[in-house]
């Protein structure tokens, strides 16, 4: 695989060119592309903040949602952190399904 913006070789599983730090990974349609800290429009169950962070980070996102409820129930700030990156956060924007896939029409 070659980078886009240089043309030196990257590696296969690379995200990043090494040479000039441009993106070479795959866009995958549907996904948030790497490097930004969206809120996906899905999975998510109230604001999709602890998806967000999780997909961003490559976490697990039962793990993230668990340290949250942690954080509300021993440290008491994990309401209102939630409710301020749910503000600051941006949501996901919308994608259109790949060509081809459907009920056939």
């Amino acid at each position: 695989m070659y980078c886009s913006h240089c043309g030196r070789q990257v590696e296969a599983a690379a995200r990043f060119c090494p040479a000039c730090g441009a993106v070479v990974a795959p866009v995958v349609v549907g996904a948030p592309i790497f490097g930004q800290l969206v809120r996906p429009r899905t999975p998510r169950v109230f604001g999709g903040v602890c998806s967000g962070l999780a997909l961003h980070y490559g976490w697990d996102i039962t793990t993230v949602r668990l340290l949250w409820v942690l954080c509300v129930l021993f440290g008491g700030t994990g309401i209102l952190a939630y409710i301020i990156a749910w503000i600051v956060i941006p949501e996901a924007p919308y994608t259109l399904p790949e060509r081809g896939t459907g009920s056939g029409v």
